[in-house]
């Protein structure tokens, strides 16, 4: 296929979805990257390309000055997108695999470890990190602004059902300092406190056990309130500051992974991975208000990461 960019500046409401081109017949989670813009209304605006990429791009997410942050954690690469719409030049972050990212309101940058362990993804090429046999410890990596590395922790994680999986979801309590994280497809919210440097107890602990299949963790993000919105595969899931449920929003089919809460506060953003379909719902009332079909349904798996640009 042609590869030619075509991505726009970026417009407020303008949405961004992860979606690789899968093109290798050895490797189910490789491919082309890219970034695909639509408007406010869900019409196609443009695709970026993406260099330094081999594998999914995954986690999308806006830092405090509006450059789009994306990750190819299998290759190890950072993405970063100017709102000129033009990918700026790769940072060396350390040779690991960073899957997401949350921004600090002292200024610091926290990068999420994706991989972890020492079983790597067994359909396609994951390397281990150099001069060991794991792919990565699940830690969050703390940067400042200028990009230079200040210090690392090491959390707590969630059996991974994968085997490979460390950090995959996160989100920043509005407070600042309350990264709230999961491992793919587990039981456990968990949150550390990235000023203090400690741990914290769980948000949400699920028992586990055949009444929760399919009742995974897949997703998170807060609201202003601090009301979090936990994104169970078929449902999302509001979750107040003690960790209890106060309602849940069903969606339309399994497979929902990525959430994102919109700049206005009333609807949300949401990506299935398995039907390639990303949903913005309306939190008030429930509805799924507007679709976007990328026309990858299992087993083309890549839609994986979704934002949208608030300006």
């Amino acid at each position: 296929m042609t590869k030619q960019s075509t991505m726009k500046p970026f417009a407020p409401g303008d949405i961004f979805l992860g979606c690789t081109y899968l093109c290798d017949p050895d490797d189910d989670h490789a491919g082309d990257g890219r970034i695909l813009q639509f408007d406010k209304n869900m019409v196609p605006k443009g695709t970026l390309y993406t260099e330094g990429t081999s594998h999914l791009v995954v986690n999308l997410r806006f830092g405090p000055d509006g450059v789009l942050w994306g990750f190819d954690g299998f290759e190890h690469t950072v993405v970063r997108v100017s709102p000129e719409g033009r990918q700026l030049e790769n940072v060396d972050f350390g040779d690991r695999g960073w899957g997401n990212v949350c921004f600090g309101k002292d200024g610091h940058i926290y990068l999420g470890e994706y991989l972890n362990g020492d079983k790597p993804y067994q359909g396609g090429d994951m390397r281990c990190l150099e001069g060991t046999n794991v792919v990565g410890y699940g830690n969050i990596g703390v940067f400042d602004a200028q990009f230079n590395k200040v210090t690392e922790y090491d959390p707590d994680l969630s059996p991974s059902l994968t085997g490979f999986h460390g950090i995959t979801h996160t989100a920043m309590h509005p407070d600042g300092r309350t990264y709230t994280y999961m491992t793919d497809l587990g039981m456990r919210v968990m949150r550390y406190d990235v000023v203090a440097g400690e741990q914290l107890p769980d948000l949400v602990t699920y028992p586990g056990g055949e009444g929760y299949v399919r009742k995974w963790t897949t997703g998170v993000d807060y609201l202003d309130d601090g009301t979090l919105l936990l994104l169970r595969g078929s449902f999302i899931d509001f979750i107040d500051g003690q960790g209890r449920s106060q309602r849940t929003i069903e969606l339309d089919e399994y497979g929902y992974a990525m959430i994102t809460i919109s700049a206005d506060q009333r609807h949300v953003f949401t990506s299935n991975i398995f039907t390639g379909v990303a949903s913005k719902v309306e939190l008030d009332s429930g509805k799924i208000v507007g679709q976007i079909d990328t026309g990858l349904a299992k087993p083309q798996r890549s839609l994986a990461g979704i934002a949208e640009y608030a300006g």
